[in-house]
């Protein structure tokens, strides 16, 4: 059996999450527990060294350099090599 919880939240926050539930075709409610539900389920895994793998490699490839060979690992190594021997006397 459910419990039943009862929040005073600013106007704005209620009518930012009442706007994202009409989008969604929910209720309020329903809407602020799956929220609720989503965020408990981040908490719980926090810990839990897989998960945050698994999240951090949702990010792999998200950044496009317009760079073709930016993953180049051979190009990277000229570059750096190249970024210490400057030895920045022109600056």
């Amino acid at each position: 059996m459910g419990k039943t919880l009862i929040l005073e939240i600013p106007d704005e926050v209620f009518s930012s999450f009442q706007k994202q539930a009409e989008r969604r075709g929910e209720t309020t409610e329903k809407f602020v527990l799956e929220i609720v539900l989503k965020n408990i389920a981040l908490l719980e895994n926090n810990d839990n060294p897989q998960f945050a793998e698994e999240r951090f490699a949702r990010h792999f490839g998200a950044i496009k350099s317009g760079d073709s060979k930016s993953a180049d690992n051979e190009k990277i190594d000229a570059d750096l090599i190249h970024a210490y021997e400057d030895t920045h006397d022109d600056e």
